[in-house]
């Protein structure tokens, strides 16, 4: 082990820690690292061979005038107390510790962003960079979204350049992970989940969102997504006039086609929504559902999902006014929240077998839910975009328990 490098290297981890990289220091307090278990657990006393070698190291970087040392009383050139660092000789320091001075990488992350920033035209990305460069400039540390690692960190901001470059189109995860980070894999090894952070704080989204659904919000897509969906939909697709009345067990539409749709007729009394597959797929064969369009969500909607529904709604609303819209999801946190989103895009929008009478009926598949829980349910009945559940939520404390779609028979 080359101890020489392993003390500097700490010596240098304390000082970019320290007031005085930060240009603060009001007293003239020595950057020392301590030989304690703590601070340096390699000095085993216990270890002849060690403990020897540590002093080696020692008395060669003070011989070249990088540290002091200072024993422990009575214990002079047996036992190490601790090391100083050499303020004066920092170059020195950072080149036999082979590491790069933290200004350095500071600096080199600043041009980045700001390189970055000069070209973007994405709102949230541009917040972002502002942000990170503030941050920068006032506390010369890396703000909590940036990698610390060096290499993560340049990975990172080649995915909000690349973010920025392909603008509205849409590509698949592997594609923009080889084409921007250089490697399909690199996207998921090493930015993914920060990324997806960064975008839901900065977009903002919901931070319930999957991470799939996050990506797709900047055109970022695991795989081609299909909306299902049954009901009496006619539309226009390149001067085409497609019928999906006859597809009474259901059928599907890829992104592409609904980009480019527009909705010709849709006679219906009612449209709902449904959270979970399953009981989207119970749903539809009831044939007897011809005056009704039922279309699955799979959570939280995608922009996808969320573009149909915009043409659904905007199209019905001006037509036919009178035509009655409803969600169907868990009764839990996730399907209020996800109802929440639904009548985003449509106002009107009601639950449907989310109700006090469901849950007592089906309260025996009910899973129970724990302390924390509770506390985030008792939250929502403060919160008033939540008070068409004020009645289902109280329920739910009372009996103490939460209950999926799918043990609900329909």
């Amino acid at each position: 082990m080359d101890y020489q490098q392993l003390i500097l290297t700490r010596l240098l981890e304390k000082y970019e820690e320290s007031r005085h990289f930060y240009g603060d220091a009001r007293v003239n307090r020595k950057v020392a690292l301590k030989f304690n278990h703590k601070e340096f657990p390699w000095y085993d006393l216990e270890r002849v061979e060690v403990k020897e070698a540590v002093h080696f190291a020692v008395k060669k970087l003070r011989e070249k005038g990088m540290i002091k040392l200072k024993w422990m009383r009575f214990e002079e050139g047996n036992i190490l107390e601790e090391v100083s660092l050499n303020l004066a000789q920092l170059e020195s320091v950072y080149q036999l510790a082979g590491r790069k001075p933290k200004g350095d990488s500071l600096l080199e992350v600043h041009s980045r962003l700001a390189a970055i920033k000069k070209t973007v035209q994405i709102p949230w990305i541009e917040k972002f960079l502002k942000d990170s460069i503030e941050h920068l400039e006032n506390t010369k540390s890396l703000p909590r979204y940036l990698p610390k690692e060096e290499e993560t960190c340049h990975k990172f901001l080649s995915a909000l350049a690349g973010i920025e470059e392909k603008g509205s189109d849409e590509m698949l995860e592997r594609v923009f992970s080889r084409k921007y980070l250089g490697s399909s894999k690199e996207m998921e090894r090493k930015v993914r989940s920060r990324l997806v952070t960064v975008i839901k704080e900065f977009f903002p989204l919901d931070k319930d969102l999957e991470d799939e659904v996050v990506l797709e919000y900047v055109g970022i897509l695991k795989t081609s997504e299909d909306l299902l969906f049954r009901g009496p939909l006619e539309i226009d697709l390149l001067q085409e006039r497609i019928d999906f009345a006859p597809f009474i067990f259901g059928t599907s539409l890829n992104t592409e086609t609904i980009k480019r749709l527009i909705v010709r007729k849709l006679k219906v009394d009612k449209v709902i929504t449904i959270e979970n597959k399953a009981s989207y797929l119970a749903y539809i064969k009831d044939n007897d559902r011809d005056k009704e369009l039922a279309v699955y969500l799979a959570g939280f909607y995608s922009p996808v999902k969320k573009m149909f529904l915009e043409k659904i709604w905007n199209f019905i609303r001006v037509n036919s006014p009178e035509t009655e819209f409803f969600h169907w999801g868990d009764i839990d946190l996730g399907g209020f929240k996800i109802f929440l989103q639904v009548q985003n895009i449509i106002p009107q929008v009601q639950p449907f077998l989310m109700d006090v009478e469901t849950l007592r009926k089906y309260v025996v598949y009910g899973d129970l839910i724990e302390d924390n829980y509770r506390k985030k349910l008792t939250a929502l009945l403060e919160k008033p975009e939540y008070r068409i559940f004020y009645p289902t939520i109280k329920e739910m404390l009372g009996l103490g328990v939460k209950l999926e779609q799918e043990a609900i028979e329909i």
